[in-house]
């Protein structure tokens, strides 16, 4: 139920990050920038935070666009890709376990240089959702700030460094020929966006991860598969959902959360470039030992949200299943074993999981 009192006490702040969100997004889009209507909201309301004026982003924002964006790359999962996606099982595998291994030597990493204690670290390096991070470390007795702090970061920075980089760092995008040619049908999307609304809603209520965005990708790709011809989502909405996704990644910037650990911070930065340099260098030995293109496995080995990888994926149109499905299974993958493998170590080291730690 809509608690309406809520929501007119929250609409000041909501028309502050669209006052400053929109012309930024219409800003860099004017200037022909990599995802616009993510990077410059973003980036407008983080400042806005951080200077002390509290903007917020709009209630079922997050779930609004993961329900478009999810619907805009479900008619990719045709036939063919899904066979092709078979295929490198075991390079999505090989990425994926690459992702502990990687988030242990960022844990090493910031422990060394920050001072964070190692338990912390490890929850801060570890490329997971940052919600399942932030929930391990408040299991067993870590630091949360840190953790926090760290994934935001690592986030924020993927999402302007890694198009920026691609697009004007000489990086050749090899443009995959997986979207079929649908047109504009705003009658079948009404139709699907509704019901993706409703059986994402419904998944997550039973507790299924970034379930407004899987479902309607799971459903969508399920009729693709059988022959169902769906319409693609024109740019509007895909610029409206970059904004959504915008708004709730700057609302993240808390001025009085970050000048409570601002020392941290750079140790933060440090860790997340660490995590994303790995990262690259997974995708050139991926890449060295396949012929999937660079562009399209620097995307999807990359350590962001999948959501948000998603968009990157979409807006420079490399490989958008693959890079859906590196990341789907990281995510899996190292939101149910990093549990198991820091109990494991803590066994080996002989401590108690969820003991304070003390130098």
């Amino acid at each position: 139920m809509i608690d309406f009192a809520a929501l007119r006490a929250r609409l000041p702040f909501m028309g502050r990050a669209l006052l400053v969100g929109v012309p930024a997004g219409a800003l860099l889009d004017w200037l022909d920038t990599p995802i616009p209507w993510m990077i410059g909201p973003m980036v407008a309301v983080a400042i806005l935070n951080l200077c002390g004026i509290r903007a917020l982003s709009i209630p079922y924002g997050r779930q609004t666009g993961q329900i478009i964006l999810g619907s805009a790359v479900s008619i990719y999962f045709t036939p063919p890709v899904v066979a092709a996606l078979g295929a490198n099982t075991g390079l999505i595998l090989l990425a994926t376990l690459s992702a502990f291994l990687i988030g242990g030597l960022g844990a090493f990493v910031m422990n060394k240089v920050s001072g964070v204690n190692p338990k912390s670290a490890f929850f801060a390096s570890i490329p997971g959702g940052s919600m399942a991070m932030a929930n391990l470390a408040d299991k067993y007795n870590a630091q949360i700030p840190p953790v926090a702090v760290a994934h935001s970061l690592r986030v924020s920075i993927l999402v302007i460094v890694i198009p920026y980089f691609m697009t004007y760092g000489g990086v050749p995008i090899e443009i995959l020929p997986y979207k079929p040619d649908l047109p504009v049908d705003y009658s079948v999307i009404a139709i699907w966006l509704l019901a993706g609304g409703i059986l994402g809603e419904l998944s997550e209520r039973v507790g299924f991860h970034n379930g407004c965005f899987m479902t309607p990708i799971l459903v969508g790709a399920g009729l693709t598969m059988y022959g169902v011809e769906l319409s693609l989502i024109p740019g509007w909405m895909a610029d409206f959902a970059q904004l959504m996704f915008g708004l709730i990644l700057g609302e993240r910037y808390e001025r009085a959360f970050f000048a409570r650990h601002k020392l941290f911070i750079p140790f933060a930065i440090v860790n997340a470039f660490f995590i994303i340099l790995a990262s690259v260098g997974v995708a050139l030995l991926i890449a060295w030992a396949s012929d999937i293109p660079l562009s399209t496995l620097i995307i999807a080995t990359a350590p962001g949200g999948l959501a948000e990888m998603t968009i990157v994926a979409q807006a420079l149109q490399v490989g958008v299943p693959l890079v859906i499905a590196f990341h789907m299974a990281r995510i899996i993958v190292v939101n149910i074993g990093t549990q198991y493998i820091y109990l494991g170590a803590m066994r080996v080291l002989g401590k108690k999981p969820d003991e304070e730690y003390r130098e």
